[in-house]
């Protein structure tokens, strides 16, 4: 493939610096300037490519920048740090998405206070918290995450974000394995208790519903037996 020689040189130093992958180990890429799209760079230019393919499926109209060639012109090391500081200030900044507060639990009754369900620990709660507002600043930001591609800090944070989401997930189950073995041998006790004073307990209301031997006393007034206000 020829290099466009219509266009001048594309200078990395005239873009921004995250339209542009220079990473060692990784593929080179670059965002066209004319279509606005990620390609790769080869053989100091970028890939030939077209802007949209037609209905039966053939190539359509090619990009005014492709194979455009590529001027390195800046130094590797200050381009990585250039990325750095900004991939920090964007993790730093604070999300503009509306994350919706989770409903107010019930509090458990009083009964139940010993075996109630404990929220997570704070320092893990916190961490999946930032692990999440990070990951969404970085979309937010990000062209390449936004047009459904992945950059390595983008696929890093993704990382984080499933790694603490999967711990916090262990430590809730954890918690709630240890809880319902809590609730299931108060319940063995209870039944236990329960046993042991069954028999006294069914003794004595038998005894309670027993009519006493013998004649009813005959002190005191007497009972009516019919109704004395029919009216009312």
């Amino acid at each position: 493939m020829k290099p466009n020689m219509k266009r001048p040189p594309l200078k990395v130093s005239s873009i921004p610096s995250e339209h542009v992958q220079l990473r060692e180990g990784e593929r080179k890429a670059i965002v066209c300037p004319d279509c606005d799209r990620w390609h790769p760079i080869r053989r100091g230019m970028v890939w030939a490519h077209h802007l949209e393919r037609t209905e039966r499926g053939t190539d359509g109209a090619r990009c005014p920048g492709s194979a455009r060639r590529v001027e390195i012109d800046v130094d590797i090391a200050e381009w990585g740090r250039k990325i750095a500081e900004a991939h920090a200030t964007v993790a730093s900044r604070r999300s503009t998405r509306v994350n919706r507060k989770p409903r107010t639990t019930t509090p458990p009754p009083v009964t139940r206070l010993a075996t109630a369900p404990k929220p997570p620990a704070p320092r893990l709660a916190l961490t999946l918290e930032r692990a999440q507002n990070a990951t969404v600043a970085h979309r937010d930001a990000c062209r390449a995450c936004r047009q459904g591609g992945r950059c390595k800090t983008g696929r890093e944070l993704e990382v984080w974000h499933a790694e603490t989401a999967a711990t916090a997930r262990h430590v809730r189950e954890q918690q709630e394995r240890t809880e319902r073995h809590i609730e299931l041998r108060l319940a063995r006790e209870r039944a236990a208790a329960w046993r042991k004073t069954a028999p006294r307990t069914r003794r004595v209301d038998t005894l309670r519903m027993e009519r006493l031997k013998g004649t009813a006393p005959v002190e005191g007034p007497d009972v009516p037996l019919e109704p004395l206000h029919l009216t009312r």
